[in-house]
């Protein structure tokens, strides 16, 4: 028996709504997205991305799986989850790829270094050979005596200075806003700032209005 308490047609919805999203945080068009499921072996047009999008069609379970791999999911079911999961799951995902890919960055960067520091050592041995005692031995004092580690540490301590600079730089602007309004200035609160959301547009026949046009049918 299926443990699942949510009607069939908010799952749906669910999916309809995460397709879109997880289309457009991929930065995929619905195209896009479509050629991604016809290399899978299924029949999909712009039109069809479309209509699931708008909720007009439903995904069959294949195509549900095919959609997760089109769309780079760890699992296929995250297309049912609620949509505010699906989104906090997808920018924890996007997250973790970031700190990876910048961790590679950093490591291949290293090597790089390294390797230059060997090439930088073996020439000034040669210019040392060669008579450049003196000169040659001005560059031994430079990157050789620095550390790939070094970088690290202090890339580090930039990131906290400027946490630092940023944060007294909160507390001095507050404190000026705070004596500006102490002598009469009206000066706006974020709550100013904030406007009614726009009223969702209808479909003929119900339904939130689609992003895109199709371009066909399906």
């Amino acid at each position: 028996m299926d443990d699942d308490p949510r009607p069939p047609a908010d799952i749906d919805h669910y999916v309809a709504v995460n397709v879109r999203e997880l289309r457009e945080r991929r930065g995929l068009s619905q195209g896009e997205l479509a050629r991604r499921m016809i290399d899978q072996g299924f029949g999909f047009t712009q039109a069809t991305v479309w209509k699931i999008e708008a909720g007009q069609r439903s995904v069959k379970v294949g195509e549900a799986v095919a959609l997760g791999r089109a769309l780079e999911l760890a699992s296929w079911p995250q297309l049912a989850e609620r949509p505010e999961i699906s989104q906090h799951r997808a920018e924890l995902e996007a997250a973790d790829r970031d700190a990876r890919e910048a961790y590679e960055a950093l490591r291949a960067a290293a090597a790089t270094y390294l390797r230059t520091q060997t090439e930088l050592s073996l020439t000034v041995r040669l210019a040392q050979d060669a008579g450049l005692g003196p000169e040659a031995d001005f560059y031994r004092g430079g990157w050789l005596a620095a550390p790939a580690e070094q970088a690290v540490i202090e890339a580090r301590v930039q990131h906290d200075e400027q946490d630092e600079i940023l944060g007294q730089q909160r507390v001095k602007v507050a404190a000026i806003l705070d004596t500006l309004r102490e002598h009469g200035l009206d000066l706006p609160g974020p709550e100013a700032w904030e406007s009614p959301r726009p009223a969702e547009k209808s479909r003929p026949g119900g339904g939130a209005a689609a992003d895109t046009s199709p371009e066909g049918s399906v």
